[in-house]
Formats: C-alpha cells, sequence, structure tokens
C-alpha cells in the first residue's frame, strides 16, 4: 500500500528540540539512550520534586536508536498531513543528508521502495519480534541492498519500485547500518521512523523507541464554534478564538458549540506540527479525549480531515474535540453513548457559570491544565451587536460568500464584501455578527425533499457609512442528498456525485457553475466553466467521483483541474473503457474545470560532475532542471537515455529536478544523453547533451 506524500513534514529550526544518545557500534547498543539537556545547577528546594510517571509502553525498547546523537525530534506521532494522519516520528539530520541509519533490533528486510513522492526511498525491515520498522526518505540503502534495488530498476529502466524480497535474504543485526539518511519523497533533510503491525501504525514512543522528553505540553488557544442559529459566543455567530493562560478566562455563550483545540507538544510553534498525546475536554460530567496511541493505513488515515481543522472552522489545524452521532473516529475517546453527538457544549440561558476543563498529557507524564468558565451572557447582550460598524469589501467577488456546513441542517454564511462602515446587516434574515472584519450568520437550512437539487439564494442587507442601504445576492445549487446521482442532459461535461457514508457529518452540498478560472496557470487554457462545490474546505472521509467527457471527447492534452485554495492541481482521471467516459476521484472540495495544457516541460541541463564524489556511497548525478506549471511532470513518463540505453531516473517534485543517481558513476571517457520528460497531459520535451568523464 502506497503512503500519502507528508506534505512539509520537516521543520529543522524553530521547534523544541529533543536530543538523545544514539550508538554507532554495529552491536551491542545501549538499551536506553542517556538523558541530556537537564539544568547543571539545580534551583535548590526543600524537596526533590518527583518526574513525571510516563506512560506505560507496549512493547519493548529497541536494542538501538536509530541514528547517532546528537539526535532532534521534530516531527510527532498524528500530526495534521494532507489527506492523512502522521503516522511516526521525523527525526532531524542537522540540515543534511547522509548520516547512517542504524537497524534498532535484529530481523529482516520486508520491503523497500524507490519512489519519487511520499516516502521516497523507504525500508520496512521486519523484526524478529514482529514489529515492522519503517525508514523513509532515506537518500541511498547500504550494500547488499543497494545493488539489489539497483539491479531491478536498471533492468527495467523505471526508478519507481516497490519490491519485496524473500524472507530472510536481507538479514540485519541490531546496530547495523541499513541506509543512509536524505530528503527523498517529501521535506527537507531528515529521517522518518515508524512501527507497525500489519496495517496498523503504533506510537513509536510506546512501541519500541525511547527519547527521554523534559518539556511538558503546551495548550495555546481554544476556539468555540457555535452550531445553530441561537447559539452566539461574545454576541457572535462566527467562531471565537480564545487565548489560554495559567488564569482561568471567561467566556460569554448561549446555545450550542464546540470546542477546538490548539495544542502543541514541547515549545510552540503553531497547531500544525507536533502534538501531545493526549488531549481532552470535560464539561458538564462530559469528557472527550483525542489519544495519540494507534492509527490504521486501511481505515483510519481519512479521519484526520475530522479530528483537525483543516480549514472547516478557522483552519488553524486544531484538535476538533467533536464527533457526531454514530460515528466515533479511532482516536477519539468520550463517556458519549455512540448514538449520541460528543462533544457539545450547551450553555442555556439561567444556568450558573460553569469549568471546561482542558488537559494535554504527553507520554513522560507530562500534564497540562487551563480552565474556561462558561457562562450565559446578561439578559440583552447574547445576540449580535447591531450597532457594530465594519466591513470593507473584499476585491476577488468570487471570495466574498464563504459556507460552513453545520449540523442538524444549519448552515453558517460569511460575507466580506460589505462596503466600509457597514452595520445593521442581516444575512438570510438573521441579524449578522462583525468579527474579524467580516460578517456571519447562522441560518437554518429549507426543508427540500426528493433527489433533485434546488436552487438556493442567501440574501444579505446592511447600511453602508454613509446610510445608504445595499444588497447582495448569492445563488447556489443545494443538493441535499449530494449521493443520488443527477444527470444534466443539456448541462455541463462535468458531473459529481458522493458515495454514501462519503462525508463525516451528513448534510447538503452546494454548488455552482461560473467562467471565472482565476488563479491558473498561463500555460492552461479553458476548456470548460468553473464548477465550484461548496463548501471549499470541507474535507470527505471518501472521495467524490467526477465524470466528465460524456458529450464531448476530450482533446489528447485536456485534463480536469482542481483549485482547493492551494491553486489549480491535475487530478488523476482514467478512461472507464466500459462507461466511455473518464472518471476521477477526490476528497477536496473547491473549483473545477477542465484545461488544455498548452505547453510541454521546459528542461534545462545541470553541469555534470566529471568524477565521483567522496563518501561511503557515491552521490554522482546526471540531472536537468525541469519547469512545469501545468498538468504536473508524469514521473513514469520521464527517464535519460544514455549512450543509447534508457536509465532509471527520479523525479524530485520539490526540486524540480530529473535525476539519475546510479550505483556507480559511468566509465570514464565521453558519453552521450537525452532526457525526455512528459507531463500528465502527455506533452513532451526532448534535450540533448553530453559529458565526459575522468
Amino acid at each position: 500500500m502506497a503512503e500519502s506524500p507528508a506534505r512539509g513534514s520537516l521543520i529543522e529550526r524553530g521547534v523544541g528540540a529533543v536530543l538523545v544518545s544514539a550508538c554507532l557500534m554495529s552491536a551491542g547498543c545501549a538499551t536506553t539512550p542517556a538523558r541530556v539537556g537537564a539544568p547543571k545547577t539545580p534551583a535548590p528546594i526543600a524537596e526533590p520534586a518527583k518526574p513525571p510517571a510516563p506512560v506505560s509502553s507496549f512493547a519493548p525498547v529497541f536494542a538501538c536508536v536509530p541514528l547517532a546523537t546528537p539526535l532532534v525530534l521534530n516531527g510527532g506521532f498524528g500530526e495534521y498531513r494532507s489527506n492523512h494522519f502522521h503516522a511516526g516520528l521525523d527525526l532531524g539530520t542537522d540540515g543534511r543528508v547522509g548520516r547512517p541509519v542504524l537497524a534498532p533490533t535484529g530481523g529482516w528486510v520486508e520491503r523497500v521502495r524507490a519512489a519519487g513522492a511520499g516516502y521516497g526511498r523507504s525500508i520496512y525491515l521486519h523484526a524478529d519480534d514482529g514489529r515492522l520498522l519503517v525508514f523513509a526518505h532515506l537518500d541511498a540503502y547500504a550494500q547488499p541492498l543497494a545493488g539489489f534495488v539497483a539491479a531491478v530498476q536498471e533492468s527495467t529502466g523505471q526508478y519507481e519500485q516497490d519490491l519485496w524480497p524473500e524472507a530472510g535474504r536481507f538479514r540485519v543485526k541490531a546496530g547495523q547500518a541499513i541506509a543512509w539518511t536524505g530528503e527523498s519523497g517529501a521535506g527537507g533533510p531528515h529521517l522518518h521512523v515508524e512501527v507497525r503491525r500489519g496495517d496498523m501504525a503504533y506510537h513509536p514512543l510506546r512501541s519500541g523507541l525511547a527519547i527521554p522528553d523534559s518539556s511538558a505540553p503546551t495548550l495555546t488557544s481554544v476556539t468555540l464554534e457555535p452550531l445553530d442559529d441561537a447559539t452566539y459566543v461574545e454576541r457572535s455567530a462566527a467562531p471565537v478564538t480564545v487565548r489560554l493562560g495559567e488564569e482561568p478566562v471567561t467566556v460569554r455563550m448561549v446555545g450550542r458549540a464546540r470546542a477546538v483545540v490548539a495544542a502543541r507538544d514541547g515549545v510552540w510553534r503553531g497547531v500544525d506540527r507536533m502534538v501531545p498525546w493526549s488531549v481532552s475536554v470535560a464539561f458538564d460530567g462530559m469528557e472527550v479525549e483525542c489519544r495519540f496511541d494507534s492509527v490504521s493505513w486501511a481505515t483510519d488515515m481519512a479521519e484526520s480531515d475530522h479530528i483537525y481543522d483543516s480549514g472547516r472552522v478557522v483552519g488553524e489545524r486544531g484538535i476538533v474535540m467533536w464527533a457526531p452521532g454514530g460515528f466515533r473516529p479511532r482516536v477519539l475517546r468520550t463517556s458519549v453513548p455512540d448514538g449520541d453527538d460528543a462533544g457539545t457544549l450547551v450553555v442555556r440561558p439561567g444556568d450558573p457559570p460553569r469549568t471546561l476543563r482542558i488537559t494535554a498529557r504527553d507520554l513522560a507524564g507530562h500534564v497540562v491544565e487551563r480552565e474556561v468558565v462558561l457562562q450565559p451572557p446578561a439578559a440583552g447582550q447574547g445576540e449580535p451587536d447591531t450597532t457594530a460598524v465594519g466591513g470593507r469589501a473584499e476585491r476577488d467577488t468570487t471570495r466574498w460568500f464563504d459556507l460552513a456546513v453545520l449540523p442538524d441542517g444549519y448552515l453558517r454564511v460569511t460575507y466580506r464584501g460589505a462596503p466600509a462602515g457597514s452595520r445593521g446587516v442581516t444575512i438570510g434574515g438573521r441579524p449578522a455578527s462583525l468579527h474579524d472584519g467580516a460578517w456571519a450568520a447562522v441560518v437554518k437550512l429549507p426543508t427540500h425533499q426528493g433527489p433533485f437539487p434546488a436552487t438556493y439564494t442567501v440574501t444579505t442587507n446592511g447600511r453602508d457609512g454613509a446610510g445608504r442601504t445595499w444588497g447582495r445576492l448569492f445563488h447556489v445549487v443545494l443538493r441535499t442528498n449530494p449521493t443520488v446521482r443527477v444527470d444534466w442532459s443539456d448541462g455541463p461535461d462535468v458531473e459529481w456525485v458522493l458515495p454514501r457514508g462519503a462525508m463525516f457529518e451528513p448534510g447538503p452540498l452546494f454548488h455552482r457553475w461560473s467562467r471565472n478560472a482565476a488563479g491558473a496557470p498561463q500555460e492552461l487554457a479553458a476548456r470548460s466553466n468553473v464548477l465550484e462545490i461548496l463548501p471549499a474546505n470541507l474535507r470527505l472521509r471518501h472521495p467524490m467521483r467526477l465524470e466528465w467527457g460524456r458529450r464531448n471527447a476530450p482533446a489528447r492534452n485536456v485534463g480536469l483541474y482542481l483549485d482547493d485554495g492551494d491553486g489549480w492541481s491535475w487530478v488523476a482521471s482514467p478512461l472507464d473503457s466500459t462507461l466511455g467516459f473518464r472518471v476521477g476521484e477526490t476528497r477536496h472540495l473547491g473549483r473545477f474545470a477542465l484545461f488544455a495544457d498548452t505547453l510541454a516541460p521546459r528542461v534545462t541541463p545541470r553541469p555534470v560532475p566529471r568524477a565521483a564524489s567522496g563518501g561511503p556511497y557515491s552521490r554522482w548525478a546526471l540531472e536537468a532542471r525541469v519547469v512545469e506549471d501545468g498538468s504536473g511532470v508524469d514521473r513514469r513518463g520521464s527517464w535519460f537515455e544514455v549512450d543509447g540505453r534508457r536509465k532509471p531516473a527520479e523525479w524530485d517534485d520539490e526540486a524540480g529536478i530529473l535525476r539519475w543517481r546510479p550505483l556507480r558513476p559511468p566509465r570514464s571517457g565521453a558519453h552521450r544523453y537525452v532526457a525526455i520528460v512528459r507531463d500528465r497531459a502527455g506533452n513532451e520535451r526532448r534535450i540533448r547533451g553530453s559529458f565526459t568523464m575522468r
């Protein structure tokens, strides 16, 4: 099974570093690394402070840690990654490649992969006790594994390989060097380490890897999101973020809300990096805990887009401490029965103040608690302030309206197009609140029975700074049941439908058509109108199906593209030979359109070294820089031909480099080569060159 790319999997600076000891010996490694980083002269105290009790482990500690000291932990288990949880730990390598990777225990190589994306070069070590250890983003394999992989690559002319040697062929001992660290696949220089059994990835710090931790977790903020049209937090219908400190903070609230907690393991540098092993909230006898013990590659990875706020609330990767009735992610534990919503905070008018207790724990036993007191507002202070003044129209009119689907048929509408000085704004007939320069209101969606879409219009009104009234209309097509197929007999050539259970929180979706393909690179020429599926920031549990080419056979270089907020990107859409049209799948919503990629990749050869480099393994490479702003480079359709023979070339997407790096440099003398680079749309570029080896 291929893992998803780990986008942005390394931050070398500004992360709470944990230094550990490691052994360089090939055998006889210390069973636990020495603790470092403690103050040399502790302050005198009356009674020695007892260290926190660590959480018990699932498995024995390994004989070795996989890298020599100093070792820096800069990526944690369970962190958010695009489309999946981070299933291991990222170990820093001082910003360089080429550090030896040591086998933490004896075993044999079960699997070895080479890819230009995702895990890059990786080794799957089957430990003698049954654990499967994964080491990813390698720069090179050690012999004899390196020769095994190179032989297959050279014989096929294909760099990308997924190989399963017979059991016991490549045996290793604890402490033996099996590879060198690198930056292949995704991220800067680092080593990714996983501990698995079958398809299940376990927290490495509970499953054999010992790394001392002297830093307590951090709780920075909590966001309270109103869930219906009768809920206001600090008089706002929009989510409100509250900073957390040692002293309790009081928040005025009435109605039903859910909490999104920004938590960090170690020194705080944002909520999208390392997270604590456990984050929990307790309120009015209810408890909800997010605990990162294990995740399944087969069933759980999509749940990261439910556990983390990847855009649907405030988009800062906080942990959403809530789940709908009937659905419980593996990492979420709660005292609430499965059939009920878990994590809903209810404050009624006249209730006494009650405490929302937020707790973070790490595996070393450190515990941090913060408190937020929720109390109903005074009479007349619950709904939005109708005297609030603000607004300034967003230049891009396509971004004026944002939609967020809420449980039980509610919709939050945010409007950013109000003239400066606006007041008395209403959205869908509801008074809107002003928050961070935008107006927001929660409205109840109309009851729409039947399988077919219906037009839905959001009306927004207000008065500008001069007292003049203004109004805006936002028209969309409401799909109350997006799992029902709709055939547009005379409509556009792109259709979409969701499989059953595709949404984490059941509810409607919306779409609209426009001619605005803003943001597309120049080499992409529009071949259809733009289909926008809303809410754009909503992520799906199972991929949506898109069908196109039913009425018009597309030209060779035409493809389906998605803009999910990070720019337009190609959506793989193979031809269904049975049905006669193309089918694409994605778990991301946003804008979809057909484009023709009108330009082949631009290829520039890089200087070729005339001799082999020093070191324990060869890093000599033939490289070409590639610029491709349209459909993207076809990794398996791009290679070098050297002296008339096809060579396995790695496509390094992050560096924009096509690279042939053989196990040994070419023989001395003159050599000729051709670089063949294709994009996903089928456009091809060839350049020729030569080099001489000493």
